[in-house]
Parts: structure tokens; C-alpha cells; sequence
């Protein structure tokens, strides 16, 4: 295969993780004119519709199977619902570049959590992997605690917290790894995530009338139909064809954009701090690849 061939193989998938990357500070921006729980619901709520418009045409939408449905709920509710929820609600808190570092480093959760639900026996490589996303989280969020800052630490603890649901949901994938999951999943996934959301937020926050805010559409349009549901669809298949750690390192990638773009847009400082969590972020990642070669994978599936 040609180096030209090679590169047009992951053109997809690199569009799809600065698409990502540049979802955060769409995201940051898309809170100034409606609340988190909102912007949760109408990003799901607008995906649900044009993945099924999509997948219509294609021919590709079906029902779920009585085994694919409780996976189809877990992603739904844990990596899409709770995760956007407390994503955005820290967003408030956290400037959005620490925020995604934040939010994707699931293998503080991954790796102890298959050891102990799974029963996996895990490789020193991965111990170690684990110990440096540790010390990576550590060094990005010591600076909340000296001073203290209560926002936010508040924030940073829903971000943890967003990470764990996605983990609980990486776990429950691979604990039945007979069910996989395709892209005609879409449509459904969203679909579920949108219904809590919508409904807490009309609860808490009443009616969206951020809808008749010319201001307010794009942000949902980008957040929605690009950066969920057609970008899911690309990925999904892009996963299926590539090593689970060449998967876990591009998506590492995606916190990078965040943060070049938020230094752009919001004039966020990539601090020494930042700089150095995210490296032994990075680090982690390679040493579970490199782990990967001489025992059988864990396998991180960020969606």
C-alpha cells in the first residue's frame, strides 16, 4: 500500500478527531445561550434525527436485538448521557481544554476496574500504564487545591465522575464482547440519552426557548448531527478496521485539539501543569500499547 493510499485510509478518522477536539469549545461557547442539561439533550436530540435520516437512506436502520439492547442503553445512558451531562456542567467551571484532558484519561477507571468486575489479569505494562495517568490527573487538578478553588474542584470532580461513567460503559462493553456494536446503533443510542436529559432539563430548567435564538443553532448543529452522529458513524467503522491501541492513542489526540483550540478561542494558557499531565497522559496510552504486544490487549473504546 502507498504512503498516499495509507494517509487517504485515516483521513476519515483524523477529521473525525479534530471534529472532536473542537467540540469542547463549541461546547463552552453553546452554554451562553442555554443551560448544560439543555445543550445535552438538543446535542443527542439533533443526532437521534439526522442518524436516522442517514441510516435511512443507506438502507441500515433496524431495531435492536434482545442482545444488543442492554448495551445500546449502557452506551446511551453512561457514555453519552451522564458523561455529556457532567461535561457540560463542569464546563462552567473548567476551561475547556483541561476539561477534555480531564474527561478522556478513562484509563484511571479501565484498568483497575478490569482487574476487579472482569478478573483480568493485567500485565506490570498496564499497572504502569495507570500509575502515569495518575500522576497525570494529579498534576492537572493539584493547582484547584493550592489555594482552594470550590468551583473548581466541583468541576473537576464532575469531570472524574464523567470519565467513570464512560469507563463503567468500556467495561460493560467488553465484558460481552460476543454483542458488537454497529453505527445502525446510532439512531437508538441517542435517541435513549435524549429522553432523560430532555426531561431534566425541562424540569429544572423549563421550556427551551434557546430554539428561537438564531445564536443557539449552530452551536446545536455542530454539537449534533457533525460532532455525534455522522462523526460516530465514521469512527465506528474506522474502529472496527484499526488495533485497539492505535484507536486509544488517536483518540488522545482529541484533547490536544481541544486545547489548541481553546487557547485560540478562549485565550486558555497551556500552563506547565497542563502541559505535563497531558505528557504522562500520553505516556500511559504508549505504554499500554507497548504492553499490548506481549499480552492480549485491554481494550479502550472511546466512542
Amino acid at each position: 500500500m502507498s504512503q498516499q493510499s495509507t494517509l487517504r485510509k485515516f483521513l476519515p478518522l483524523v477529521g473525525a478527531v479534530v471534529i472532536w477536539g473542537g467540540n469542547w469549545p463549541v461546547m463552552k461557547l453553546g452554554l451562553a445561550h442555554m443551560s448544560p442539561l439543555w445543550l445535552a439533550a438538543s446535542r443527542f436530540g439533533s443526532a437521534a434525527l439526522i442518524s436516522v435520516l442517514v441510516l435511512g437512506l443507506l438502507g441500515r436502520l433496524r431495531l435492536p436485538t434482545r442482545q444488543e439492547w442492554p448495551l445500546v442503553a449502557g452506551v446511551a445512558l453512561l457514555q453519552m448521557g451522564a458523561f455529556t451531562a457532567l461535561a457540560l456542567w463542569a464546563l462552567q467551571y473548567v476551561a475547556p481544554g483541561r476539561a477534555s484532558v480531564i474527561a478522556y484519561a478513562t484509563s484511571i477507571w479501565v484498568i483497575p476496574l478490569s482487574s476487579l468486575i472482569l478478573k483480568e489479569r493485567l500485565s506490570m505494562g498496564q499497572w504502569l500504564a495507570t500509575a502515569l495517568s495518575y500522576a497525570g490527573i494529579g498534576v492537572i487538578v493539584a493547582p484547584a487545591f493550592s489555594p482552594w478553588q470550590a468551583h473548581t474542584v466541583i468541576g473537576l470532580a464532575m469531570l472524574l465522575g464523567a470519565s467513570f461513567a464512560w469507563a463503567c460503559n468500556i467495561i460493560q462493553l467488553r465484558g460481552n464482547r460476543h454483542v458488537r456494536l454497529g453505527a445502525d446503533m446510532i439512531p437508538w443510542q441517542t435517541a435513549i440519552a435524549t429522553v432523560p436529559l430532555a426531561a431534566l432539563a425541562w424540569m429544572r430548567d423549563g421550556a427551551p426557548a434557546f430554539l428561537a435564538a438564531p445564536e443557539a443553532w449552530p452551536v446545536i448543529l455542530y454539537t449534533g448531527p457533525l460532532a455525534t452522529a455522522l462523526t460516530f458513524i465514521v469512527v465506528l467503522g474506522m474502529t472496527q478496521k484499526m488495533p485497539p491501541a492505535a484507536t486509544s492513542i488517536a483518540m488522545l489526540c482529541v484533547p490536544v485539539i481541544g486545547l489548541i483550540v481553546s487557547s485560540l478561542v478562549f485565550h486558555e494558557r497551556i500552563s506547565a501543569d497542563l502541559a505535563l499531565g497531558l505528557a504522562l497522559i500520553g505516556v500511559s496510552v504508549a505504554a499500554s500499547a507497548l504492553a499490548a504486544r506481549f499480552k492480549r490487549p485491554l481494550v479502550l473504546r472511546p466512542l
